[in-house]
């Protein structure tokens, strides 16, 4: 577990890291990278082709991956300007040039799979059972929504890490902070990830 202090809010929050059987430090760190990757016009291409060989190789591990770095970025925020995390993700939307070029899409299905995305991170933050239930189905089916899903998150979290760094937070590099200041943990998990922030902490970051 880690314990961050932003300095600016004087708000703290507790991470703790998951488990190496629920989520392997290596394919968080990748998933991380190929995340900031895509969101770079110059590494797009590649860094689609790279996320789409693990989606198809370990769908629920890149799904598992992305929506707890959703729900962290989420409680990162929360710490900053005080908006509960789960408001965040539930608030989450995009207006910008994706979306423009999908005019011709039913605004249902847009709307449809921001929910999923949305439920991905309130599974992530709560750990609730029918949360986590409800978004492997969501992941799963139909039985190709995989890809269509993948691009869909990326676009989402690349208008939320924009915002984070025009807040002042960088997103790229936060989940590669939790595991660089914990220690991977062979035994179950006895906390939750993510908890709600509060006015007193330990570590610092800006």
């Amino acid at each position: 577990m880690v314990e961050l202090r932003d300095l600016i809010s004087g708000r703290s929050v507790e991470i703790v890291r998951p488990s190496e059987q629920e989520l392997p430090e290596a394919l968080l760190r990748e998933i991380e990278t190929l995340l900031f990757e895509w969101s770079n016009l110059m590494t797009q291409d590649d860094a689609w082709s790279d996320i789409r060989d693990l989606l198809d190789h370990d769908p629920e591990g890149v799904f598992l991956a992305l929506s707890w770095m959703l729900a962290l970025w989420a409680v990162i925020g929360e710490t900053r300007i005080g908006k509960p995390a789960d408001a965040i993700i539930r608030d989450l939307d995009y207006r910008g040039g994706w979306r423009e070029e999908r005019s011709g899409v039913d605004e249902r299905m847009w709307m449809g799979l921001t929910q999923r995305v949305r439920l991905g991170g309130i599974a992530a933050l709560t750990e609730d059972p029918r949360a986590v239930h409800a978004y492997h189905e969501a992941c799963t089916q139909p039985a190709d929504i995989g890809p269509i899903l993948l691009q869909h998150t990326l676009i989402h979290m690349d208008a939320l890490a924009q915002d984070m760094d025009r807040a002042g937070m960088r997103a790229d590099g936060l989940a590669a902070a939790v595991l660089d200041h914990t220690e991977p943990d062979l035994a179950p998990r006895r906390r939750l990830c993510f908890r709600p922030s509060r006015t007193d902490g330990l570590r610092h970051f800006g």
